[in-house]
């Protein structure tokens, strides 16, 4: 059995004042039971200021997680808003890791988590991910290579982001240190009852027929159809400058394990060939659709897929694409309005993130682990 714990501050100016609200909300001394584990989200100013590193030393716990533009919690929905949630229990227990990254993102992470994961005879039952938000290096590469260490080990998190331009101050967080260029990661150990859930798109938002990817290195996207993606997206009815506003309204689908599995990825920038860098890879020969979403769209699959979980039991943890933020366009806050309605008989920790980590199923039912875009995940856990 698992119990939670949520707490929150706005208090982003005076570190002491932040650790005393979020000290006294959780109350470590009266509270916990014998393992305890801390997820934080928050604004990066919270970093910058120490408040950040205020609340997390006065914790008698590790700390993971990830900084944020946008969180919910607790009835309360705010940008300048640090959030955390405790997990605590008798019965199952939680080790946590950084893991800096180097060029060869596999050999960092297989280096790193193979020793932690040999100290144990079982598997860990779940493995909280935060990723940071790194230009040269893909959310889908470093799920792929957790994925390959850890031997499938469902997992679930999220990527930093933050408010600025080039996203300099986005960071996932260990122990109250931000850390821009490492994987944070939480395991844990017992028997825990996890359900997942993905508010994606479906594919009838699809403009287009179905297409095939004929050009294609790592995210960047080259051709469909043997065509640049701009001569194709022109031939399908849709503008340059439609384009070039693709992140918060132009999806793409893209279609994995046979089709059976389809990813959206969202469109980052457009080269001046003609090619489009979206926000994962994008596999030669894999079929692809273009769509349109909308803020009905996403309000929607958010509280369909977080419904089922708000009975009381436990904490559920949600996690949010920036794009889906931007495609509500002035009602920015509205999904996360949408979590406070929907959860308000239920413990929850809601953030914005840069792309989020969840198992699906595949074909056979086995839960597989993606990177994901345009997509709202949540994992309840008790």
């Amino acid at each position: 059995m698992i119990k939670t714990l949520t707490a929150l501050t706005r208090e982003i100016d005076d570190p002491g004042a932040a650790a005393a609200e979020i000290l006294a909300a959780i109350d470590p001394d009266n509270s916990l039971l014998k393992n305890s584990l801390g997820i934080v989200s928050c604004f990066s100013d919270f970093a910058e200021t120490g408040a950040l590193k205020a609340v997390c030393d006065a914790m008698p716990f590790d700390i993971v997680g990830a900084t944020t533009i946008m969180g919910a919690a607790n009835g309360n929905v705010d940008q300048i808003m640090l959030i955390m949630t405790v997990i605590t229990s008798d019965d199952c227990d939680f080790k946590s890791i950084s893991i800096p990254l180097s060029e060869n993102c596999e050999e960092s992470v297989m280096s790193a988590l193979t020793p932690v994961l040999a100290e144990r005879a079982e598997s860990p039952a779940l493995m909280l991910t935060f990723l940071p938000l790194m230009n040269a290096l893909g959310g889908d590469r470093m799920v792929e290579a957790l994925d390959n260490a850890a031997g499938g080990v469902p997992m679930f998190g999220a990527t930093a982001i933050d408010h600025t331009l080039d996203y300099s101050t986005a960071f996932t967080v260990y122990n109250g240190e931000p850390l821009p260029s490492s994987i944070v990661l939480a395991l844990v150990y017992g028997k825990p009852e996890v359900a997942y859930a993905a508010a994606t798109l479906s594919e009838d938002k699809i403009i287009s027929r179905k297409a095939i990817i004929t050009g294609a290195e790592g995210n960047l996207l080259k051709e469909i159809n043997g065509k640049t993606v701009l001569e194709y997206i022109k031939e399908i009815g849709l503008t340059e400058s439609e384009l070039n506003a693709g992140l918060g309204i132009v999806p793409l689908f893209v279609g994995l394990n046979d089709g059976f599995i389809s990813v959206v990825r969202i469109i980052l920038n457009l080269t001046p060939e003609g090619y489009v860098i979206c926000g994962g890879a994008m596999p030669l020969n894999a079929s692809l659709g273009v769509g349109r979403i909308n803020a009905g769209d996403v309000l929607g699959t958010t509280e369909a897929a977080m419904r089922p979980f708000a009975d009381g039991r436990g904490v559920i943890i949600g996690y949010s694409c920036l794009a889906r933020y931007f495609a509500l366009g002035s009602n920015s806050n509205a999904e996360a309005n949408t979590v406070v309605d929907v959860g308000k008989d239920a413990r929850y920790h809601f953030a914005v993130s840069g792309g989020e980590v969840c198992p699906i199923p595949d074909r056979e039912g086995k839960l597989r682990n993606f990177f994901h875009n345009y997509t709202t995940v949540f994992c309840r856990l008790s």
